[in-house]
C-alpha cells in the first residue's frame, strides 16, 4: 500500500512527533509549514508551503499525496470555514484517507466550527478517520500555561475542581501514525485521552514535586480569563471558543478516560508524572 503522506502542522507538537514517526517506519512524508525557510525536519522529509487561508498553496501540498493528516489553526472559532475547502481540494486531488483531528467531545456540540468540520469531512465522502484528543500536557511546557507559571509562580485558570485526563501529544502522534499507515481506522472517530483524571492542583503538586518548587493553582472566574485572553489580543470569536472549553471542563466532561492509545498502539498512555521529570527545568 503507498503511504505518501501529507502532515499538516508540521511544525506543532503533534505533527512534529508525527513526522518523526511516519519516517522512521520508512514512510514517504511532505511537511506543510507556513514557516518553510525555518522548517528543519528529518532527512528525506519535502517541506511545502502551506496556509490555510491562502487556497493557492492547497495544490502543491496535495498533489501526489495518499493520505494527509490536519488539524484546525490554533483557537479557530470558525474551524469549518477553514477547513471546509481544503478538505474538498484534498477529495478532489484523489487523496484516499483524511485523518482530522479536532478535540474530544466536540461530537457533542453540534454549534461548534470544529464539529462543522467534522461534519463537513463526512458529508464529503473522502475516507476520513477522526481523532479527539483532550487537552494536552504539553499546554504546560511550551504551552500558553509555562509564561503564567513563569509570570506567577501559580496557574490561574477558570477550571474549578473539574478533573482533566491530560494527554501527551506524542501519544497522538502515535495514534496518528497508526490510523494513517495501518487498515481498519476508515470511518471511525477516537477519542484520546491519557490514563487518569487530574484536577489542576493535582497536576500542579505534579509540577512542583518534579521541579522542585512549589507551583499553585488558583481558581479563577470566568470572566477574568475572558478578560485576560481579551487584553492579550485574542479576538471574541477566539476568547468564546476558549472559555467554552473550560465549561466542559468544570463540567466535568473532561475527565472521561478512552482506551485508544492501549487499543491503537499496544501500550498504556505516558503520565503526567514522567512528562513532568522530562520538563522539569521549563518549571524550575
Amino acid at each position: 500500500m503507498s503511504n505518501r503522506i501529507l502532515v499538516v502542522g508540521a511544525t506543532g507538537n503533534v505533527g512534529h512527533s508525527l513526522i518523526e514517526q511516519l519516517t522512521a517506519g520508512g514512510h514517504q512524508v511532505r511537511a506543510a509549514t507556513r514557516h518553510i525557510e525555518t522548517y528543519t525536519g528529518p532527512a528525506g522529509v519535502e517541506a511545502v508551503r502551506f496556509d490555510y487561508d491562502q487556497s493557492e498553496t492547497y495544490g502543491p501540498a496535495l498533489q501526489g499525496m495518499d493520505h494527509v493528516f490536519a488539524i484546525p489553526k490554533g483557537a479557530d472559532n470558525e474551524a469549518h470555514q477553514t477547513l471546509g475547502p481544503f478538505i474538498d481540494a484534498a477529495k478532489a486531488a484523489g487523496v484516499r484517507h483524511f485523518v482530522f483531528m479536532t478535540a474530544r467531545g466536540v461530537d457533542m456540540a453540534p454549534d461548534t466550527g470544529y464539529r462543522k468540520a467534522e461534519l463537513h469531512l463526512i458529508d464529503s465522502g473522502l475516507p476520513y478517520t477522526i481523532l479527539r484528543p483532550t487537552w494536552f500536557m504539553q499546554n504546560f511546557n511550551p504551552g500558553f500555561i509555562l509564561p503564567i507559571i513563569r509570570q506567577t509562580g501559580s496557574i490561574y485558570l477558570p477550571a474549578d475542581e473539574g478533573k482533566t485526563s491530560f494527554v501527551d501529544t506524542r501519544d497522538i502522534a502515535d495514534v496518528a501514525a497508526v490510523a494513517l499507515t495501518e487498515e481498519g481506522h476508515l470511518g471511525k472517530a477516537y477519542g484520546i485521552t491519557g490514563s487518569e483524571a487530574l484536577g489542576y492542583g493535582e497536576a500542579a503538586a505534579i509540577l512542583s514535586a518534579a521541579a522542585g518548587r512549589t507551583i499553585g493553582y488558583t481558581p479563577i472566574s470566568d470572566q477574568d480569563f475572558r478578560n485576560g485572553l481579551s487584553a492579550a489580543g485574542w479576538t471574541p470569536g477566539q476568547v468564546g471558543m476558549m472559555a467554552g472549553l473550560f465549561d466542559t471542563v468544570r463540567a466535568g466532561w473532561a475527565a472521561g478516560i478512552d482506551s485508544t492509545t492501549q487499543d491503537l498502539t499496544g501500550r498504556p498512555p505516558r503520565l503526567l508524572a514522567d512528562f513532568a521529570k522530562e520538563n522539569a527545568d521549563a518549571w524550575r
